[in-house]
């Protein structure tokens, strides 16, 4: 194989593929970079760690067709080393033959043979806006859980109708959900590793215009966007039924803004520390916040606000509450509950992402 490229091009498209370029040193064949120059000029860059593969074409100058599997992170901090001149690459049997400006390398090879097939995207096929998908994507992931004892929570549930997308994720003390406008094929329900979701979505956001292909079938989702495409493996299990969970419109809710809410959870939520929550005390005024730690000390703080309804006084875990307004859209943000009991609800200025955060329990005043 016989190739000359652009080195930022090179570069920027090593870094790209390296999502999906696996830590176990136990697979070398995972640790590689498979490069397949055509004819026609394209390199196509594959990486894979049997969970997440990410392959993506660029345009280069094919002198020799063929194929390389080469360590991905060391080729990649070469090329990304290397001066502002043309790359030329070349490979035999056993090494990789780097060359640019004054500098020449090799690099030897991993067996190219033990690199494992891909399967080519079938199933239920989905196209939504890119911006969009990777805004939504943000909003949901953080919600996520990362107890691997409990695989089915550390995925984002996606469900596909002909009117549009669904993607739901719960730690089982927060849940998220966003609705998309999307066209598709059909009808589908996945649930995807937040890590491919993640990935997706910031590949997404890299694309100021255009659409995000997905394809789902039974056993795996591909994400393709131009002439990068990510594949994931999808989770068996059972995702909760979260319908079941999103309650009516509360009687009681706080309209107010969205960065001043934010900065007063944060500021009042360090000295809530380990299961301390913050309380907050809803009322005509508008909500205070309070927190106090027996080591540490205590914080109050006010924020007007319109409230509509009773007055409340509910306690929640600060992150989480600050990980719900801050994935809102919009300047203001509007905070709904019930009593001390029932989950708060977290909603932008628009109704298709929804944030629901589970209370912590206040003690019982005595007498």
């Amino acid at each position: 194989m016989k190739f000359r490229c652009d080195r930022d091009a090179l570069s920027e498209a090593l870094q790209t593929v390296q999502r999906g370029v696996s830590s176990r040193p136990g697979i070398p064949a995972l640790t590689g970079v498979l490069l397949e120059a055509a004819s026609e000029g394209s390199l196509t860059l594959t990486t894979t760690d049997l969970e997440v593969s990410a392959r993506l074409a660029i345009e280069v100058q094919v002198a020799e067709e063929g194929t390389a599997l080469v360590p991905a992170r060391l080729l990649g901090d070469t090329v990304k080393s290397l001066s502002d001149a043309p790359v030329e690459f070349e490979s035999d049997q056993s090494q990789a033959h780097i060359r640019c400006a004054a500098y020449e390398g090799a690099l030897r090879l991993l067996p190219a043979e033990d690199f494992p097939a891909l399967q080519p995207p079938t199933g239920t096929r989905v196209v939504v806006e890119a911006q969009r998908f990777a805004e939504a994507v943000a909003q949901v992931a953080r919600a996520a859980s990362r107890d691997e004892a409990r695989p089915m929570l550390t995925g984002v549930l996606v469900e596909v109708s002909r009117e549009g997308i669904t993607l739901v994720a719960t730690d089982s003390y927060r849940l998220a959900v966003r609705e998309l406008v999307a066209t598709a094929s059909g009808e589908a329900k996945s649930l995807v590793p937040e890590r491919a979701m993640t990935e997706a979505g910031r590949a997404a956001q890299a694309i100021e215009k255009g659409d995000i292909e997905l394809f789902i079938d039974q056993s795996q989702v591909s994400f393709h966007l131009g002439q990068l495409s990510l594949t994931s493996r999808l989770i068996d299990g059972e995702f909760p039924n979260y319908r079941q969970l999103l309650p009516e419109r509360y009687e009681n809710r706080l309209t107010g803004s969205r960065q001043q809410l934010i900065d007063a959870v944060r500021r009042v939520g360090l000295l809530a520390r380990d299961t301390s929550p913050i309380r907050l005390e809803f009322n005509a005024l508008g909500v205070k916040l309070s927190s106090s730690s027996p080591d540490l000390g205590q914080a109050v703080e006010a924020v007007e606000s319109k409230y509509e309804g009773e007055d409340v006084t509910a306690a929640f875990n600060p992150n989480y509450l600050a990980d719900g307004l801050a994935a809102t859209i919009g300047n203001s943000v509007h905070v709904e509950v019930r009593d001390g009991l029932k989950p708060g609800v977290v909603r932008g200025e628009t109704d298709d992402f929804t944030y629901l955060v589970m209370p912590v329990r206040l003690p019982t005043p005595v007498g």
